[in-house]
């Protein structure tokens, strides 16, 4: 996991294989192949963000495309458009943007909860 640390100031783009956690400020494009995990402290201000999974906690100002799952907690804020497959937003969140949940943002994911195989076996 990569962790840019409370008190960390990170001016780029962030291209991150596995998980990144965010407690301090990145001013730039996050891409992560597994998920994005911003705290209390931290801040994204950049064009987007792309993952598998992601949880605010904290400021987001960025175009969210998460493939699976979004988590929106009590305390956080997220200024930008999100595009999703599962979206969750506690209450105390702010949300300012538009919301976009399809299966196409799934990729491979497209098996939920059970056996949905339609090919016999």
């Amino acid at each position: 996991m990569t962790i840019i640390a409370k008190g960390t100031e990170l001016n780029g783009s962030v291209d991150v294989e596995g998980n990144i956690r965010v407690d301090g400020t990145v001013n730039g494009d996050v891409k992560a192949t597994d998920g994005v995990e911003v705290g209390k402290s931290g801040r994204i201000v950049g064009s987007s963000i792309e993952s598998k999974t992601a949880v605010i906690h904290g400021y987001v100002e960025s175009q969210l495309i998460v493939s699976q799952h979004v988590l929106l907690g009590g305390k956080s804020i997220l200024v930008g458009d999100l595009k999703t497959k599962s979206l969750v937003i506690e209450e105390g969140a702010v949300f300012h943007g538009n919301s976009s949940m399809s299966e196409e943002y799934a990729g491979t994911d497209r098996v939920m909860g059970g056996d949905d195989r339609t090919d016999g076996a």
